[in-house]
């Protein structure tokens, strides 16, 4: 047997920031050399960021990196590194499938002149490029839509041999499949196995990666070193969560969950001569070495705290990689902009988040009280403007086109779209992002007003059911008395009855059914795909069904014109969840 220090750079890399990201690859490479690492391994795609989208099609983009790479490559005495980047076809030797064997109808279709490309991971040795491993599995399915631009690769699986043990190079969906390139790596003579990953994180995520790479080690008798990119990216977010197992599946270490760090870990493997040779030339500080933390696990977060932190990293990171330095929030009162304000705060600071309250004659006194409350346990700024003068001169303006003031919906919409108004001026004039606060339950049936309480630039709890979002302000308040601070969000916030209050009265229950029972139809319908019979074979009310289904379909429309917001399911609207507007279909009607 021999030991390898392995080091895994969990980076939070820039999509098409070439230059951020080889600056993060070279500070990662400077950590791991102190470390005394034998091999650095990076994400998928880091050098590029993922996903790069169109990026790739654009011209320059794919010539820009590669320079990017031999800049890299050139530097000597550091440790042996695997970048993952996107390579030409013919670069580096990098051979792909035909067009008629990738299945490809996006990258180099007919009339297309640009260069193929792989989805490659490049090992670095002392000034040269040693190997490329190009992914040969590409996933086209949720949020992954590789086969658009990428081919797959060709030939040999790619073997390096660091200090002994045979090294084979995997990327992402390559180690997911049973008897598969995994299984192709260990049967050419790999002893060791490293994965770079861009794995975005959805509710129940690093459970299955886990088994799954507890079964390959298994299968394929290779310990196997996992490292997954940690970031916010539009609506994805990446959570990190890098393993090692051994050969049998333990966990050897684990990184923590949605924070840059650099994994070291001593990994047994057996020795081999297979694969060609990455020498680790540099000058070692063998103390320093020797003292470097080594095969660390962290702890897996409690469910509720994991979403939590997605929310927080995904609406920090789409607020700094877009430059914005501040956020608006409308701030109710209620449930649903409590949590966002909460999120916003932990994400960018409290200085940075403002409130608007902009009560109607409807808002309730205890709405507004709770809004300054709110307010001050966060020691956030709030400014209260009444809209009831301009709600009154708008109904006054369409009286006459109406035929007399607007009623019923029509002027509970004019309430929220004054709002929207007045939160876009102010996001106008001082350059802050709006931050809406719908979430997925009221996406999914369109229970919120268009150009109203929708608008806004991100939309951070769009991918979370409103019964979550008690359970995350519970997480929240108690994570507060853990650390002995105020609990941010009041209980009156979380026992009040959930209201637009756009009428007299008005309650959410009047228009939908309780959240409770509401949630799990949703779930059944939009996640897991079930049928509206399927539904109500399980028990569910066929009346309620039907409805619920009929407003999920015919509210299309609406959300394909929300903000991007954070994904923490494994099917969210948008990305995900892709229906056509225009759309006949109804099961009931074959």
């Amino acid at each position: 047997m021999a030991t390898l220090r392995l080091a895994l750079a969990q980076m939070n890399a820039v999509v098409g920031g070439l230059n951020q990201n080889v600056e993060t690859l070279r500070r990662f490479r400077t950590q791991a050399s102190a470390s005394g690492a034998d091999l650095l391994v990076t994400p998928e795609l880091s050098l590029m960021g993922y996903p790069p989208e169109d990026l790739l099609l654009k011209e320059g983009f794919i010539e820009s990196g590669g320079f990017a790479l031999a800049e890299l490559a050139l530097e000597r005495n550091k440790v042996p590194m695997l970048v993952g980047a996107a390579l030409a076809e013919g670069a580096y030797g990098t051979r792909l499938a035909p067009a008629s064997d990738s299945r490809d109808a996006g990258a180099g279709g007919p009339g297309d002149t640009r260069p193929r490309i792989a989805n490659a991971l490049v090992a670095l040795g002392d000034g040269d490029v040693v190997a490329v491993a190009t992914k040969r599995l590409l996933p086209n399915y949720d949020v992954f839509d590789e086969r658009r631009y990428f081919h797959p690769g060709l030939g040999d699986h790619a073997v390096v041999n660091v200090n002994g043990v045979a090294v084979g190079m995997l990327i992402c969906e390559d180690v997911w499949m049973s008897d598969g390139p995994a299984a192709r790596l260990a049967a050419q003579g790999a002893t060791l196995l490293v994965v770079a990953n861009a794995s975005p994180f959805a509710r129940g995520r690093r459970d299955e990666r886990e088994a799954m790479l507890r079964a390959r080690a298994r299968e394929t008798n290779c310990a196997i070193a996992y490292v997954n990119l940690v970031g916010g990216q539009d609506e994805l977010v990446f959570d990190g969560q890098s393993v090692v197992v051994n050969e049998h599946g333990d966990v050897l270490a684990r990184a923590s969950a949605f924070s840059e760090e650099l994994l070291v870990c001593d990994v047994d493997a057996r020795a081999s001569r297979v694969g060609v040779t990455l020498k680790a030339n540099y000058p070692r500080d063998e103390r320093r070495a020797r003292a470097a933390t080594a095969n660390h696990v962290s702890e897996p977060l409690d469910d509720v705290e994991e979403i939590y932190e997605a929310l927080v990293m995904g609406t920090r990171d789409y607020l700094r990689k877009n430059g914005f330095r501040t956020a608006i929030i409308g701030l109710s009162g209620g449930v649903d902009s409590s949590l966002v304000a909460a999120i916003a705060v932990d994400a960018v600071g409290a200085r940075a988040v403002r409130g608007l309250a902009l009560p109607s004659r409807y808002s309730s006194d205890h709405s507004l009280d709770d809004a300054r409350d709110l307010a001050r346990r966060l020691d956030v700024e709030l400014n209260v403007v009444p809209i009831e003068p301009a709600h009154a001169a708008f109904a006054q303006m369409l009286s006459d086109v109406l035929g007399g003031a607007p009623e019923g919906l029509t002027d509970e919409n004019l309430q929220s779209r004054t709002r929207g108004v007045l939160w876009m001026a102010v996001s106008n004039a001082t350059g802050a992002i709006v931050l809406t606060t719908g979430n997925k339950s009221e996406l999914a049936t369109g229970y919120y007003t268009i150009y109203g309480d929708s608008a806004g630039g991100f939309a951070v709890i769009k991918d979370v059911p409103k019964t979550l979002v008690y359970e995350l302000c519970r997480y929240r308040n108690e994570r507060a008395r853990r650390d002995g601070d105020p609990e941010p969000i009041a209980e009156s916030v979380l026992v009040k009855p959930p209201s637009a209050e756009l009428r007299l009265d008005q309650r959410d229950d009047q228009s939908l059914p309780p959240y409770e029972e509401l949630d799990p139809l949703l779930e059944l319908y939009v996640e897991d795909d079930a049928t509206a019979d399927e539904m109500i074979a399980l028990g569910h009310d066929p009346a309620l069904v039907r409805r619920i289904t009929r407003l999920v379909d015919n509210s299309e429309y609406k959300r394909r014109q929300m903000p991007p917001g954070v994904r923490i399911s494994k099917k969210a609207f948008g990305r995900d969840r892709r229906m056509p507007i225009t759309n006949a279909f109804r099961v009931e009607d074959q």
